[in-house]
């Protein structure tokens, strides 16, 4: 409704917006436009129909608004990002040394040191490596137990009937064995003439007589030259008892298999015919490819 000023008369059906007693627009109301945005530019305050108001009053920036959105923050106070990358860090750190915490507990809880082992025979005939005053070795290396293959040889050397004797000749041995690099005297186990049994390197060390068998055999070294020396029933004997104790042990497979050196390294001597011609006082002795063993 309107209203003529002049004669006092009043109009409906449209609206006139009067400024300093002029008409500028006739709209209706449907017509008018709703402001969806507004862009102040250069201005502290501005009219928005019959209010007024402060440019910084809840307005932002669109990208801001939309970085909001997306989870991102395009616009920050440089010590909010610098609260946010402390934060990265301390947390990368934590969980590092959190990592490296349960590694140690874990492997120290788990983690048990291997030693020689006592195979724990207490016979007079026995000796240990004490007992016959070996040196320290170089290196140890250990067998993953239980091991299926004993494998037989002989030292080649003199024989020796006697314990002095035969701690002279473990002694050279040792010390041959050494220069050529073996870390250690070759063989687990070492049987002289008259049955003594000496601790080579011991039941649980992996051997250095076979190369290619070295991580799967025990090896036994019988002191003497048996081409030409003959065996001695104590000698097999003793022998027998210590597989026993081994099998006992789960040192060895109670399916152990005993070889002679000349079966799997074929056309060499060791052990001896001598020795050969008794192996089958071993109840698992397997004689494959026996008859490839030179007799001298």
């Amino acid at each position: 409704m309107w209203r003529d000023s002049s004669s006092g008369r009043s109009s409906a059906g449209s609206e006139v917006v009067m400024m300093e007693n002029s008409p500028i627009s006739s709209l209706r109301v449907s017509d008018i436009p709703n402001v969806a945005s507004l862009n102040v530019t250069n201005s502290p305050q501005f009219h928005l129909g019959p209010k007024i108001y402060n440019v910084n009053q809840t307005v932002h920036r669109s990208e801001v608004i939309k970085g909001q959105v997306l989870g991102l923050e395009l616009v920050s106070a440089p010590s909010s990002r610098h609260l946010r990358c402390s934060v990265a860090v301390f947390v990368c750190w934590a969980f590092l040394v959190t990592c490296a915490l349960a590694f140690i507990i874990f492997y120290f809880a788990l983690y048990k040191e291997q030693t020689r082992l006592d195979i724990g025979l207490k016979e007079p005939w026995y000796l240990r490596r004490g007992d016959w005053q070996a040196m320290p070795p170089y290196a140890v290396e250990f067998l993953q137990l239980p091991i299926r293959n004993v494998i037989i040889g002989h030292s080649a050397t003199k024989s020796c009937a006697d314990k002095y004797s035969c701690i002279e000749s473990m002694l050279s041995i040792q010390q041959d064995h050494l220069r050529r690099d073996y870390d250690d005297i070759g063989p687990n186990y070492l049987i002289s003439a008259d049955g003594l049994l000496f601790e080579g390197r011991g039941a649980n060390v992996k051997p250095a007589m076979v190369k290619l068998w070295n991580s799967r055999s025990i090896t036994v070294m019988f002191l003497g030259n048996y081409v030409n020396d003959t065996t001695q029933l104590v000698q097999f004997e003793h022998l027998n008892i210590l597989f026993d104790v081994l099998v006992k042990e789960e040192i060895l497979h109670r399916d152990y298999v005993i070889y002679g050196f000349c079966q799997i390294s074929t056309f060499v001597v060791s052990p001896g015919p001598e020795i050969m011609k008794q192996m089958n006082r071993f109840s698992h002795w397997n004689s494959t490819d026996a008859n490839k063993c030179l007799p001298e």
